[in-house]
């Protein structure tokens, strides 16, 4: 009757239990002597752990008979449990384990367990050892043990549940009891304020009746008002906003035709001073600066032409310099300077400066210009070239300079710089013919036509087709006479 439940501590009889022990031993003759209660094993160890490594040292003894039949085994490889009562390793106490594969050591009454989180095992007797709840039901078929003095903790636990259910059962009817009776109180209420708010509604609405419909008909009439007045106010704004918009656009035409007028008198008056220009003498521009240091200045200028900046600083700086010997050098570089369409009209007045002051320069620059203007692409490698054929970016490069480059050659002969158109329109007709020759090319090929001169094209008939300097002389008269110049009939423009 004193043997410990399975899965449980063993208990320590008391001095009552050891009488009773005692003369139950004496007055039965012939029974079963009871298992010992108290381990007699003469162990050293004293709180029934070994080392975390699961051997035991040499000097411990092997239990006695007793121990080894009480401590058989209880517990399952793999069942959870919980470790206490440790007194020398205090720290695994509460800890939760699980009983390795090894099982139990019936050498050294121990159950092998390996704590959570721990890397190696040990040894724990099993009155150190309490199982977890969720196993309780396998420990106890386990056992096969069962006495009359303990009660099965699983019949209380059973019959706790059942009194917890019925008395759930008892709360839930009882809430739904005064649930049902809340609703239905909340619904006569409601029902209540229902009627009472139908008979203040069907009153107000009586009553309002009348002032609706005179409200209606006075609002009528203040809309129609409302109305009328917004027609005349739209109609007002509508004209006023028509006014400023042709007075805007008729100062904005204004001024551009002010300023169209103001540019073409500019470049008339820079025309007929590149026709008639007057070039300083030689000793003139011996006074001028010639030095190296001061041409290599003005060339690093030329090279960023398209800046202006630099153009304007260099345009500041050409009469105080005397560049009779780098005339050519001046001439390459203009022509090579990475222009855009923007620049070529400041770059025509710089090459009006460098004409009215060295009668080669126009000479000089007509060449490279023309070069430029005309430049094709390279040819296709042949089979087995290294020289691949023109990239993406190098044709970009070479269609720019082709469009400033044919720009810059009419802008010139527009300010009286170039003598002669006819130079030019043979550049123009070069290129012309050069998308002409492509396109049929590649209709004897089935493939579409290239018009890789488009873009080089069009600017320029856009150019062409709004400059009065390029017109024939009538126009070119006409054009004069509305910027307001004297008369210049018998130009060499006239031939453009």
């Amino acid at each position: 009757p004193l043997a410990a439940p399975p899965g449980l501590a063993r208990p320590r009889p008391s001095q009552t239990d050891m009488a009773r022990i005692s003369e139950s031993s004496d007055d039965s003759s012939g029974d079963e002597s009871l298992p010992a209660l108290v381990d007699n094993s003469g162990s050293s160890d004293s709180d029934g752990s070994d080392a975390f490594d699961g051997k035991e040292s040499s000097s411990q003894q092997p239990r006695g008979a007793a121990t080894v039949a009480f401590n058989a085994p209880r517990y399952r490889p793999g069942q959870r449990v919980r470790i206490s009562g440790l007194a020398t390793k205090p720290e695994l106490n509460g800890v939760a384990a699980r009983v390795t594969t090894d099982g139990f050591d019936e050498s050294k009454g121990r159950y092998h367990v390996k704590p959570d989180g721990g890397k190696s095992t040990v040894g724990i007797k099993p009155e150190n050892l309490e199982p977890i709840v969720d196993d309780m039901d396998e420990l106890d078929s386990a056992s096969g043990s069962s006495t009359s003095s303990v009660e099965p903790p699983r019949a209380r636990v059973a019959e706790l549940e059942a009194e917890a259910e019925a008395l759930r059962r008892q709360l839930a009817e009882a809430r739904d009891h005064a649930e049902a009776r809340a609703t239905a109180a909340a619904a006569e209420a409601l029902a209540v304020a229902a009627r009472a708010t139908a008979e203040a509604k069907a009153e107000a609405e009586t009553r309002s009746a009348a002032e609706a419909r005179a409200a209606a008909a006075e609002e009528r009439a203040r809309q129609a008002e409302e109305v009328h007045r917004a027609y005349r106010s739209a109609e007002e704004e509508a004209r006023r906003a028509e006014e400023a918009r042709q007075r805007e656009a008729a100062e904005a035409e204004a001024a551009r035709a002010a300023e169209a007028a103001a540019a073409l008198e500019a470049r008339l008056k820079l025309r007929q001073l590149n026709l008639s220009a007057q070039r300083p003498s030689e000793g003139e521009l011996k006074a001028r600066d010639s030095s190296l240091k001061k041409y290599e200045a003005a060339r690093r200028k030329l090279v960023k032409l398209g800046d202006e900046r630099e153009r304007s600083a260099l345009l500041a700086e050409l009469p105080r310099l005397n560049l009779s010997k780098y005339v050519e050098e001046v001439a390459l570089a203009v022509a090579e300077a990475p222009l855009k369409l923007k620049d070529v009209v400041p770059a025509a007045e710089l090459c009006s400066l460098m004409h009215r002051t060295y009668a080669t320069f126009t000479q000089a620059l007509e060449p490279p210009l023309l070069k430029a203007a005309t430049a094709l692409p390279p040819p296709p490698p042949r089979p087995g070239a290294a020289v691949a054929s023109e990239g993406e970016s190098e044709r970009t490069a070479r269609l720019l300079r082709k469009r400033s480059a044919l720009r810059l050659l009419f802008e010139l002969v527009a300010v009286g710089v170039l003598p002669s158109p006819k130079r030019p329109l043979g550049a123009l007709r070069d290129v012309m013919e050069e998308d002409t020759a492509s396109a049929a090319e590649a209709t004897r090929s089935g493939e579409p036509a290239p018009f890789g001169n488009l873009q080089v094209l069009q600017p320029f008939v856009k150019y062409a087709a709004a400059e009065p300097l390029l017109a024939s002389p009538p126009a070119h008269a006409a054009a004069r006479a509305a910027a307001g110049g004297g008369n210049g009939g018998g130009e060499a423009g006239g031939e453009a």
